[in-house]
């Protein structure tokens, strides 16, 4: 059985129960250990019924990792628009990261940390895409607060290493709230640009 194109069919309900279904058990036993009979059975589906909306178990995979970097994107955005100032703009950066990080799409997130390697070079270009475009936003902000000083180091590294330690806070940070997701960002953000008071409250 084929699955429709996604220019042929509405994103119904049962679309997304798979999706999130999917990213959940990617995340709970890794992407090699789950089944389409798993993910179908987790929303009470026939794999048929799964087949009308993905044609391979790689194909829900890819989607959950797109619609995971797509709520990022739109998260990171909103949380620094109309936000002035560089070190101002670092922080609601970040803040936006861990807030999209912990968030009810946190399986995105962890799965693309872990099985991104697992999607086909065919099947990869519009995840780079919405990968450079991200990193698009990271470089821009860095590159602003080395003009202004607030930033010494190499900006490519500066980069690689606030993303890798944001992204390491996955294992130790459970379902923090709104206002740990705050402190998370000051802190890091003190930590990083080596200012003073840069300790936990």
């Amino acid at each position: 059985m084929t699955a429709q194109p996604a220019k042929e069919r509405v994103l119904s309900a049962s679309y997304w129960q798979l999706v999130r279904a999917a990213g959940k058990l990617f995340e709970e036993r890794d992407y090699h250990q789950t089944s389409v009979r798993d993910i179908a059975d987790a929303v009470g589906m026939t794999s048929g019924s799964f087949f009308y909306h993905f044609a391979t178990k790689e194909d829900v995979l890819v989607a959950v990792l797109e619609h995971g970097m797509i709520d990022g994107l739109e998260v990171a955005r909103k949380r620094m628009e109309g936000v002035e100032g560089s070190r101002n703009r670092l922080h609601a950066l970040i803040h936006g990261h861990l807030e999209a990080l912990h968030s009810q799409n946190t399986y995105a997130h962890k799965v693309w940390l872990r099985d991104w390697q697992q999607v086909s070079p065919a099947k990869r270009p519009a995840l780079e895409r919405l990968s450079r475009s991200y990193r698009d936003i990271w470089r821009a902000v860095v590159d602003e607060a080395r003009r202004e000083g607030l930033i010494a180091s190499d900006t490519e590294f500066f980069r690689r290493m606030a993303v890798g330690a944001l992204n390491w806070t996955v294992h130790w940070v459970r379902a923090p709230g709104k206002r740990q997701v705050k402190e998370l960002a000051d802190q890091f953000t003190q930590a990083f640009l080596n200012e003073p008071g840069a300790h936990p409250k």
